[in-house]
């Protein structure tokens, strides 16, 4: 927390301005420990690999954005279930209304917010823009949570100002789950609520019960005949009094038409009945029109969409809302109001779709949750760009092996599939994923862009054409693994160089094979004939063959004319030195991929 600055003088907002989020303050909740974080004004797209306390994080703003009375929480929802500590979540606003800022509501126990250096100052001060945090804690003892204004002028306050409930409903955040039903009729908690006109509803509803009473009143009642005599006869001879006749009519009471019994349809047919995606493409839509704060959650938003849907959902939240009188006003002002959006994802076609500076890579540890922009990690936005682009699967991972070219990643792609066989945990369940580089540089500012978000990382890398040293160490010094052939050779040169003789063959069979036979002669000889040494009449290559400058020559032909520079190509390769890799167990070859092997199980 910064030194508060000397209370100086306000200055009133003009204009409509929109509340957002502008930092989150989390403790002991759930799976986070600690958190501190600045969001975007717009659009926040959460990733990361799964239990890295995304969605705690949504779950966290919801509940501090919501108050509800004689709220009890969970034991689940302390951190590793200590109880020594309660839970709190502290989420700081500016843009908001002009009224909430009078003395007689929130205006002195407004703080400052400094956007050039995202710094929260405990009091407002000239240069500051106005800010108002908002608390709720969960009592260790009681589980009761309690909502209020908070400044650390307050912190000795034993009953500090709560959010007037006309004031919270302002400012409640709209949050959408896997399942958009609840949002397609009037129930208490639907977006359609927040649409509509209450007091014209409720007159409306009032008059639908009376018109289904008189309805039900003319109607046949055969029906009820029976019991309703029965009941009759029953009460008299119990002495109960009656005083015209018993009969069965509609009860207003006992069978009401609420707002949560009227729903949207299409004709006749109800919206619920829509799929999964559908509905929720149906309910973001009425979310990001509605008025209120223009702050909405949506969890998991790939779920139940196409990939071309997903893209056209996010290019409409990315956008101001079209019909909102917010927006009319302030666009008539010259201002425009941008929605702030909070997203989770594990779709690889949200993080293509984005904008680098729309993603934040959540990464927990020890309960320490840490939020870093994707955008501001990387030398430029458009690296970051081309990053998310390129590998999207890498930043969905816990743990990244970045192989320079399709060639090592199809290795290590190949080489999971047999040691998962020989009984050793798949990449899948260390939470490792193998991807292609790109080559240098670009894997090498891959592999540093990952690790400044917090990714673990180990890049596998060829040294031929190597990486300046600078850049190696950079890499290790952020914590990450990178290893480099010895020799100045490429993948192809060192396993050319360091398989036994059979594996070779092997190995120039299946190069045949993808390529064709008279191909990988004449190549071969070619590069035999520049080397000065004896041609090949053809592929059997028998023992007498064996030799470091046929090895070489065959490395390196490999190398140019790319016989196995492909994803496919090198998964297959893998399956053929792998049996070989105990009997070279001196060789750079093994003694590389023995540190892949235990780095996947560090």
């Amino acid at each position: 927390m910064a030194t508060p600055l000397a209370k100086a003088k306000k200055t009133p907002i003009v204009g409509k301005v929109v509340v957002r989020i502008v930092l989150v303050e989390i403790r002991n909740f759930r799976g986070i420990r600690t958190l501190d974080w600045s969001p975007s004004p717009g659009m926040n797209c959460l990733i990361g690999p799964g239990d890295s306390t995304k969605t705690t994080v949504l779950d966290a703003i919801e509940l501090a954005l919501n108050p509800r009375t004689n709220y009890l929480g969970d034991d689940n929802d302390f951190y590793n279930l200590d109880f020594t500590n309660s839970v709190t979540v502290t989420v700081t606003l500016v843009g908001i209304p002009n009224e909430f800022c009078s003395d007689n509501r929130y205006g002195l126990q407004l703080r400052g917010w400094d956007e050039s250096t995202q710094t929260l100052f405990d009091e407002p001060a000239d240069g500051l823009t106005e800010a108002l945090s908002i608390r709720i804690e969960i009592d260790a003892k009681t589980l009761e949570g309690r909502w209020s204004i908070f400044n650390e002028r307050l912190s000795t306050d034993a009953d500090p100002p709560s959010l007037r409930f006309k004031d919270a409903r302002e400012l409640a955040t709209t949050r959408l789950g896997p399942y958009a039903e609840r949002h397609l009729g009037w129930g208490r908690q639907s977006i359609l609520n927040r649409i509509g006109e209450g007091g014209r509803m409720s007159e409306q509803l009032a008059a639908a019960s009376r018109a289904a009473r008189a309805a039900f009143r003319a109607s046949n009642k055969d029906v009820f005949a029976v019991p309703t005599a029965r009941a009759e006869m029953l009460g008299k001879h119990f002495a109960v009094r009656v005083r015209e006749a018993f009969t069965a009519e509609l009860d207003i009471q006992g069978s009401a038409i609420t707002s949560g019994g009227v729903a949207l349809h299409d004709g006749d047919l109800p919206l619920r009945t829509l799929g999964t995606g559908s509905s929720r493409l149906i309910v973001s839509a009425l979310q990001h029109n509605a008025s209120g704060s223009h702050i909405a959650m949506v969890d998991e938003i790939e779920h139940g969409l196409e990939p071309h849907r997903i893209a056209r959902l996010l290019k409409y939240l990315s956008a101001p809302p079209v019909n909102d009188d917010d927006h009319q006003s302030a666009e008539a002002a010259g201002t425009v109001i941008t929605p702030q959006i909070f997203l989770t994802t594990h779709s690889e076609v949200v993080i293509r779709e984005l904008r680098a500076q729309d993603i934040h890579a959540v990464r927990s540890h020890n309960g320490e949750t840490k939020i870093r922009s994707v955008a501001l990690t990387a030398e430029t936005t458009d690296i970051a760009q081309g990053h998310l682009r390129g590998s999207p699967e890498s930043f969905l991972a816990r743990r990244i092996l970045v192989g320079e070219g399709r060639t090592e990643c199809g290795l290590l792609r190949g080489l999971d599939v047999c040691w998962a066989r020989s009984g050793k945990d798949s990449f899948a369940l260390r939470g490792v994923v193998a991807i292609d580089g790109g080559g240098v540089p670009r894997a090498v500012t891959l592999a540093q862009h990952l690790l400044d978000l917090g990714y673990e990382c180990l890049a596998l890398l060829d040294t031929d054409e190597p990486p300046s040293a600078a850049s190696v160490s950079k890499a290790e010094a952020a914590g990450g693994t990178v290893l480099l052939w010895p020799g100045d050779c490429s993948t192809d040169e060192r396993i050319f160089l360091d398989v036994p003789w059979d594996t070779v063959r092997a190995l120039v069979a299946y190069a045949a094979e993808c390529h064709s036979a008279d191909s990988i002669i004449a190549t071969t000889n070619a590069a035999c004939k520049t080397a000065q040494i004896p041609s090949l009449a053809d592929l059997t290559l028998p023992a007498s063959l064996e030799s470091d400058g046929l090895r070489i020559v065959l490395g390196a032909t490999a190398k140019k004319k790319a016989w196995f520079k492909g994803i496919t190509y090198g998964e297959h390769v893998a399956t053929l030195i792998y049996p070989c890799l105990d009997k070279i167990s001196a060789k750079p070859l093994a003694q590389h991929l023995a540190t892949i092997r235990g780095w996947v199980d560090a």
